[in-house]
């Protein structure tokens, strides 16, 4: 990191009390969370004091936001951007001009807000998150982070134990670890390690994440903000109840041991596992502040799960292709397991189960695969490869009757597809096989 940063000492932040503050903050320390240990609430619009660390913080950050507002996994869709900044809208309404949105095409849960207001959102995330008011929660989550200056003193107390070289260091091992442990996948994991070496300057992943790695009190303390900010905005209070113990599940459903041994983690920058305590931190919150809004019936729950699933549905088979290369099948299968429970996209959410059984392969994964596939061809939005997918299994077990019925029915419905010569190559080989006389 320049040399210039660490003559920087001062930090003057101007500050402003959370609306409701007194009332959440008897509600946390009921959850045993002491609010009062935070800096209060940053005021809109609000700049560094030059020469500050903050101000050399936001230096850093903001070569970070460059890089991620060109990057090659920056998502071509930019109603989603816009979609997403109008769910953080709602939830700081005041702040609107002081974060930037940037959702990223990465299948991994994770978002963060950055010192200087500059935030990702990955696809993995709204995959996963099955509710707008799962994902406000989360975003609520991370501006609590931000305008409670998290960051800030993570890094003063990061000075504290090690000088700013070492500390940039450690930061950036601690990245291309927590990636790896979330990862899944041994090629994954190589690849989230590779990242974080090649990060030695301190820009984009390693910044934001040497800013993004906060303590357990800090992490409580952000998820009450989440409840707080999305509450207030409307959304269900026990969003991020729901969402936590959904990311400990998907965890447990790992094909791999070592992940399912290890404790989730909120984001693959998290510095604290995802434990327990920390949703039952917030069902005691959410259950004594006052005036809030009863809890969701089943129905209504529903309700919306098929509202965002509306909304997310044209990205929804990018992001489930991008799921697969993570190579965590197990996982894969339980959200898909999730993403299906309401009857809706059965045609594309069974293909892809299909594939990831498919790509699994072992014990039964065979015979579930061609089960996912057939089933899939029931609805009207089945994938247009399934035919042939089908086929493939059944010339692998040796079917070839079916696996000719199948490519024929794959070319009947995709006469123009780009691969459609090689299947008739294949059907051609099939027949000639199945009309070969016997003892031939």
């Amino acid at each position: 990191m320049k040399k210039a940063l660490l003559s920087f000492v001062s930090l003057s932040i101007v500050l402003q009390p959370m609306a409701g503050f007194a009332q959440d903050a008897d509600a946390a320390l009921k959850a045993n969370i002491d609010l009062s240990k935070d800096r209060p609430q940053r005021v809109a619009g609000q700049k560094p004091v030059a020469n500050s660390l903050e101000d050399g913080i936001w230096i850093e950050t903001a070569k970070a936001e460059k890089e991620a507002k060109t990057s090659g996994e920056r998502t071509s869709y930019k109603e989603l951007e816009t979609y997403i900044g109008q769910v953080m809208g709602k939830l700081i309404p005041q702040y609107k001009d002081d974060v930037r949105i940037y959702v990223m095409e990465r299948p991994f849960f994770n978002a963060q807000m950055a010192p200087n207001g500059y935030s990702e959102v990955w696809t993995g995330l709204l995959l996963r998150a099955q509710t707008e008011d799962e994902l406000a929660f989360v975003i609520g989550h991370e501006a609590g982070h931000f305008l409670h200056s998290h960051s800030i003193d993570a890094y003063e107390d990061l000075k504290k134990r090690a000088n700013t070289a070492l500390a940039a260091s450690l930061l950036i091992q601690a990245v291309a670890i927590a990636a790896a442990a979330n990862a899944g996948s041994v090629g994954s994991a190589q690849n989230a390690i590779d990242i974080g070496s090649g990060l030695a300057n301190i820009v984009y992943l390693g910044t934001v994440a040497g800013f993004m790695s906060y303590n357990r009190d800090k992490e409580e303390r952000a998820d009450i903000y989440g409840v707080n900010f999305s509450t207030k905005a409307g959304y269900d209070k026990d969003a991020g109840k729901k969402l936590w113990e959904k990311l400990i599940a998907i965890t447990a459903a790992s094909d791999y041991k070592k992940v399912r041994d290890m404790p989730t983690r909120v984001n693959i920058f998290g510095s604290h596992p995802l434990e327990k305590e920390r949703i039952e931190n917030i069902s005691t919150y959410v259950a004594n502040v006052k005036n809030s809004k009863p809890a969701r019936n089943a129905e209504e729950e529903k309700t919306a799960r098929i509202e965002y699933r509306n909304k997310i549905r044209p990205y929804l088979e990018t992001w489930l292709k991008d799921e697969l290369r993570r190579e965590d099948f197990g996982q894969t299968i339980y959200i898909i397991g999730l993403l299906s429970q309401d009857g809706q996209d059965l045609g594309l959410l069974n293909f892809y189960k299909g594939e990831a059984l498919r790509l699994r392969s072992k014990n039964d994964d065979s015979t579930k695969s061609l089960e996912a596939f057939e089933e899939s061809l029931k609805y009207p939005d089945a994938h247009k490869d399934t035919y042939k997918k089908i086929g493939d299994i059944q010339r692998k077990n040796g079917n070839d009757q079916k696996a000719l019925e199948a490519y024929k029915k794959y070319v009947e419905k995709n006469p123009n597809a780009d691969d459609a010569w090689i299947i008739d190559d294949l059907i051609s080989q099939i027949s000639k096989k199945l009309t070969k006389p016997t003892g031939d």
